[in-house]
């Protein structure tokens, strides 16, 4: 199995700093630049590594394949052109994604990307029976106690939330019900 290439990249950043002869005093500088993006002190202390932080900067959503700025920065702070040469090519050469999941997007799009979600129906052309169902079946199984709020996304009214959650037991049964609606509903549109 190969590493994608923004793996590559960030192991060859991990490398660069670890090799570097102020490695402790870098981390602790870089700590510092990313301090408001990693956004608790408890996990600002536990930082020991620089791979910890490029983790911790993912999972705040500031370090993805698509944004890799602050790799760029990183390596402006390491003084090493050769980094910063990768990093820029890496950048230049990569294509964004696009998301299917507006959870995916900055917080920015969502609103916009949200509504363009609803207002195009998913069960259009171009889909088989068999690919909706499985689909739906995915989302059924896996969304439990968050299916109000999908529902609430896919702007079904609070009324018919209410009377789904009274007339069915189980997570399951009333996630099923909230799909055939929103498909209902979808199909109307058409």
């Amino acid at each position: 199995m190969t590493l994608s290439d923004f793996s590559q990249l960030k192991q060859q950043v991990v490398r660069t700093i670890v090799n570097s002869d102020s490695h402790s005093h870098l981390l602790q500088s870089l700590k510092e630049v990313f301090r408001e993006s990693i956004n608790s002190v408890r996990r600002f202390e536990k930082i020991s590594t620089i791979g910890q932080l490029l983790n911790v900067l993912e999972l705040r959503g500031l370090l993805s394949e698509d944004n890799v700025e602050p790799l760029k920065d990183i390596a402006r702070k390491t003084d090493s052109s050769e980094l910063l040469h990768k990093v820029n090519k890496y950048e230049d050469s990569h294509v964004p994604r696009d998301y299917g999941n507006y959870y995916g997007v900055s917080e920015k799009g969502n609103k916009t990307l949200l509504s363009e979600t609803i207002n195009s129906s998913p069960f259009e052309s171009g889909m088989s029976k068999r690919k909706k169902d499985r689909m739906t079946r995915t989302v059924v199984e896996e969304i439990g106690s968050f299916w109000r709020d999908l529902a609430r996304s896919l702007k079904i009214r609070e009324c018919k939330i209410d009377e789904i959650d009274h007339n069915h037991r189980t997570l399951a049964t009333k996630a099923l019900k909230m799909m055939e609606l929103f498909e209902e509903r979808a199909d109307q549109k058409k």
